[in-house]
């Protein structure tokens, strides 16, 4: 038989046991008070001294005091569905004690408490009692527990993962080299406009802008931008324009209308956010479908560019040179490649990208939506092969690209997701 796991040096067996309220970490006081007698009065988070020790092999301990009385010790662990509760003074597997009580039920101040940040299973080596996942910071403000940088991706049991769901590829239109002129005297190129979608009032959907310059002597690098180019004020000829421009521009202001995001105010009823969300998943699934039109008229296009916005408040009348890059948008299709990797005591599944049979790592810091680049050339740019890519781009590049599993719980609560990746994508196992 194996030997009993012990915690803060007593057998696991005899903590107490307090139950999670359904797929959470979350403690109830209904649940609290229903398993002892004992009650705090009107006030319970006073005349209780709190403080943290340490965190150690996933259990908290807390200094706690009550009035005119010693301090003692009180140990939590926080499991898959349930809280394990003790003390050094009175608590057993049989018995909630009054010490445990107190310090749980002055943690319950708004009749509940979620116990997620404690939540780290299989993180601990049991010889040594520290983690190679984590960083645990004690000091007078209390416990600090973060992931180290390495480990950003790391999963825990429940813990969201995207739900993939079928992918609809559009058809791409075949695009043959042709020959790039210029028009002297009308300058135009096109820059992808984008931005961050979550961070800012103004922010958009990436987009394609026109816009105007002036070269240098050496007639292949821009001198100056002399601005951007809208429908409602352009002022260029649409004769002195290639049908190229003139189909590519009208994408641009089609595109631009429905860029902006639509945020939900404070107030509004169930139905109108439904209306909301309706409307912006529209937009963004119309945009793709323009980009996906654009990208051969994109491609024949010598000057291009990349802008990150910060809103759209920022797309006024001229770009700024220093905010505008260099960037070539190439018509090969990108189609995404899982590694799963066995690292000894975890596995680490890491997103990547194919073209034509080479892989490439993502630029971890360039992802606009819908377009991706690589690490070993971040100015070419490759369109996705449909909507739902661009939304595991999104929620992988969140992790830097790479999620670890523990082996502890990998098969009963990660697998189904490798399964799920399988029957729409690439998976090589190593």
């Amino acid at each position: 038989m194996a030997d009993e796991m012990m915690l803060a040096g007593k057998p696991k067996s005899q903590f107490y046991k307090l139950p999670f309220e359904k797929n959470t970490r979350i403690l109830r006081l209904n649940v609290l008070e229903s398993n002892t007698e004992l009650r705090a009065g009107n006030r319970p988070y006073y005349m209780v001294e709190r403080k943290v020790l340490s965190f150690k092999k996933g259990v908290l301990t807390i200094r706690v005091k009550l009035e005119n009385e010693p301090p003692v010790k009180v140990y939590l662990k926080v499991e898959y569905d349930h809280l394990l509760v003790s003390c050094n003074i009175d608590t057993d597997e049989n018995y909630l004690g009054r010490y445990a009580y107190r310090t749980l039920r002055a943690m319950l101040w708004n009749e509940f408490h979620d116990f997620e940040e404690y939540y780290w299973p299989e993180c601990f080596n049991e010889a040594t009692g520290k983690s190679k996942y984590l960083e645990v910071i004690c000091d007078r403000y209390g416990v600090d527990i973060r992931l180290k940088k390495e480990f950003k991706g790391f999963f825990r049991p429940d813990d969201y993962f995207l739900h993939i769901s079928e992918r609809k590829v559009l058809e791409r239109e075949l695009v043959t080299d042709s020959f790039k002129t210029l028009n002297q005297e009308y300058l135009i190129g096109y820059c992808l406009a984008n931005t961050d979608p979550v961070r800012f009032h103004s922010n958009h959907y990436p987009f394609l802008i026109p816009y105007s310059f002036t070269l240098n002597v050496d007639n292949k690098t821009v001198k100056s931008f002399t601005g951007f180019l809208f429908e409602e004020d352009d002022s260029f000829e649409q004769s002195e324009l290639s049908v190229n421009q003139i189909e590519l521009n009208s994408i641009c202001y089609e595109m631009k209308k429905i860029a902006r995001i639509q945020f939900r105010e404070y107030g509004d009823s169930d139905e109108r956010s439904h209306e909301i969300d309706d409307l912006n998943f529209k937009n963004k699934r119309k945009i793709f479908e323009l980009f996906n039109k654009a990208l051969p008229m994109l491609s024949r296009e010598p000057f291009t560019h990349y802008l990150f916005t910060y809103g759209m408040r920022n797309i006024q009348k001229r770009p700024m040179k220093k905010d505008m890059q260099v960037a070539r948008f190439s018509v090969e299709v990108p189609s995404l490649n899982f590694l799963l990797s066995d690292k000894g005591d975890y596995y680490e599944l890491k997103l990547r990208f194919k073209v034509k049979g080479k892989i490439f790592n993502f630029c971890a810091d360039r992802n606009a939506m819908f377009f991706i680049c690589s690490s070993l050339n971040p100015t070419v740019w490759y369109l996705l092969e449909c909507e739902t890519d661009s939304r595991v781009v999104l929620f992988f590049s969140r992790k830097n690209f790479k999620i670890q599993i523990p082996k502890g719980y990998y098969k009963e609560h990660f697998e189904p997701y490798v399964d799920e990746i399988k029957r729409q994508y690439e998976l090589e196992i190593r």
